[in-house]
């Protein structure tokens, strides 16, 4: 694994497990909160997963694009039939379709906003803040590392009707995965498990919260796919990866009052680091 990719791998890992390790004598204060949150660690850290996502964006933007050769000899028959879709959209109205696929991912990314309704979340709104940058941070940082070591063209590269000039500039070569749809899919996600989570009388009603959060994410990637930057298979890894990203980062943070997990060093003859890990 590369050494940036490697980096940003060790952060993420630490970002997930660390709220749910503690040294004896420690506690994290949850203050009644569904959630605990270990302030003094995960601030610092999504921090740092935010900084390490520029610097991602600036390694991106610096790929090599596709030389005039390489494009001439690509063929959209080559592609998985499922996928070949995407190569046959109407590419006049693609600039349309991918303004359409900002202005929904963006709204879903502002929809938790309306949690703040809810007395029950009002005064949790700091652990929710935290918890749901910590989300994009690290929905990101999976993507930009993706798009880091793959090199899947964009459908539009193959179809014949678009200007040489669009084929050879920087970015033609991110198409797997969607960051769209699984920024929108994080986003909705973490807002339906949120919902569930704060809400236990729903119980199999929260079924419906997390069928509602599968919309957005869909529409996004359906417009992705019009909009020729995407193929149904980047989008359907885009959704199940936001998804899954906004679904784990507030499930691993939850109270959860019957399990203890403890790491205690200790020194004598040997030196050593003890773990332990209790179901009351």
């Amino acid at each position: 694994m590369p050494k940036k990719q490697t980096t940003i791998f060790a952060i993420i890992m630490a970002m997930v497990f660390l709220p749910n390790i503690k040294l004896t004598g420690q506690e994290n204060s949850n203050n009644g909160s569904v959630y605990t949150i270990n302030k003094k660690v995960e601030l610092p850290v999504t921090v740092a997963l935010f900084m390490s996502n520029y610097f991602g964006y600036q390694y991106i933007n610096k790929k090599t694009p596709l030389t005039v050769d390489a494009i001439n000899a690509l063929d959209a028959n080559d592609i998985w039939w499922p996928d070949r879709f995407a190569t046959q959209q109407d590419p006049g109205k693609r600039n349309k379709f991918h303004n359409a696929s900002d202005v929904v991912m963006n709204v879903t990314i502002a929809l938790p906003a309306l949690l703040m309704v809810d007395s029950k979340f009002r005064k949790d709104w700091l652990d929710l803040l935290i918890l749901y940058g910590e989300t994009h941070a690290l929905n990101s940082s999976l993507h930009l590392s993706v798009s880091a070591i793959t090199n899947r063209i964009r459908p539009f590269v193959y179809h014949p009707d678009i200007d040489i000039e669009d084929k050879t500039v920087s970015g033609t070569t991110e198409s797997f995965y969607s960051g769209h749809t699984s920024t929108t899919a994080a986003a909705s996600f973490f807002m339906a498990k949120v919902i569930s989570d704060y809400h236990p009388e729903l119980g199999n009603k929260k079924y419906w919260v997390f069928s509602a959060a599968l919309i957005p994410p869909i529409v996004v990637g359906a417009l992705r796919v019009k909009a020729m930057k995407h193929f149904p298979t980047d989008i359907a890894s885009g959704l199940v990866i936001g998804a899954a990203v906004g679904i784990l980062v507030p499930h691993l943070h939850k109270n959860k009052k019957n399990k203890d997990l403890s790491f205690i060093p200790f020194t004598g003859e040997v030196h050593g680091l003890r773990i332990h890990y209790t179901i009351r």
